[in-house]
């Protein structure tokens, strides 16, 4: 008997797809209309997001609000992703309903003191994720039909580069409302593996792993930080070898400096670890400072208004960080 790891969709047809989506508000007549609109004219309707790209990092981000293909990607996000996310492991939090960062942090602190910190960042992990893999996570986890996996896919992907580049490799588009949800899927094997390897190594010290869409947190007690600098070097390496079709390489970079002490100070999404609380980090804090400081210098009425709310706003955020506790 098959485990519950993945969610049975059995999305065999056009027909049955549009019965998924469909609801007491948008007739399943309406669905298959607006499969077949967004099928005839895909590339019409998304765009380059060149605000939010970053083209010197090869990061590409989509844009299909306000379209056609938006609202259908918005349908298979709700009726036919979200309603699997409550047999996601306990440690995956980005991409799930009622989850956030500060969760994901929160999880971390664990129940043990002086704790120790290790955060990696998964290289463009968007991109990494090729359509046939998407297209293997529908047809062979969920059981749907050839046609169905396929029809899924390819609502779900873009070729690499930016749009016109004609990359024969098409991947998860970043930006696209079903990304954050299938690049959990689409790698939810490795990701349980990875939890085992962390708990294996760390055993005896309160290991705990937060995956947050492509950052991973790792915090254990009475461990020292060369013992999670070895275990950095073996995650690495895990990772780019532990499934031949799927290599998620790590960020060099951010590499660097990523195994914290309590004593040095952790932070982690850009919040601050204590021992049994969180506060928000130096860039918030700097953003809390910044519009203080301006409303004390001569604003006119409307910047007032919106420095006013701006301050509103994180404080409100603050307030929430603050609030979370050790568990």
């Amino acid at each position: 008997m098959q485990n519950r790891r993945y969610p049975k969709i059995h999305i065999q047809s056009k027909n049955d797809f549009a019965k998924h989506i469909s609801h007491s508000k948008f007739s399943k007549e309406n669905a298959l209309a607006l499969i077949n609109n967004v099928t005839q004219n895909f590339d019409q309707f998304w765009k380059d997001n060149k605000n939010q790209s970053e083209p010197e990092k090869e990061k590409y981000v989509r844009s299909a609000k306000t379209t056609p293909l938006g609202k259908l990607l918005d349908l298979i996000n709700k009726r036919v992703l979200a309603p699997r996310d409550k047999i996601l492991p306990n440690f995956i939090f980005g991409g799930v309903k009622g989850l956030n960062h500060a969760k994901a942090v929160e999880h971390l602190l664990g129940k043990k003191r002086k704790r120790v910190l290790l955060k990696l960042d998964i290289q463009r992990f968007f991109e990494q994720i090729r359509e046939d893999r998407v297209y293997h996570f529908f047809r062979n986890k969920c059981e749907c039909s050839e046609k169905g996996a396929k029809m899924l896919a390819y609502f779900c992907c873009v070729s690499k580069g930016p749009k016109g580049s004609n990359d024969p490799h098409k991947t998860i588009a970043r930006g696209f409302a079903t990304s954050s949800r299938l690049a959990v899927w689409c790698n939810l094997d490795i990701f349980i593996k990875l939890d085992q390897l962390v708990k294996k190594r760390l055993k005896g010290k309160d290991p705990r792993i937060a995956i947050y869409v492509d950052d991973i947190g790792v915090t254990a007690s009475g461990v020292s930080k060369d013992e999670m600098e070895k275990l950095l070097s073996e995650i690495e390496q895990f990772l780019l070898t532990v499934d031949k079709n799927q290599s998620l390489p790590l960020n060099q970079k951010k590499k660097i400096g990523s195994v914290k002490s309590h004593e040095e100070g952790m932070e982690h999404l850009g919040l601050r670890m204590n021992k049994n609380s969180l506060s928000v980090g130096k860039k918030t804090r700097s953003k809390i400072d910044k519009v203080k400081n301006a409303l004390k210098t001569d604003l006119d009425t409307e910047e007032r208004k919106k420095a006013k709310m701006k301050k509103k706003s994180l404080n409100y955020y603050k307030t929430y960080i603050e609030g979370l506790r050790k568990k």
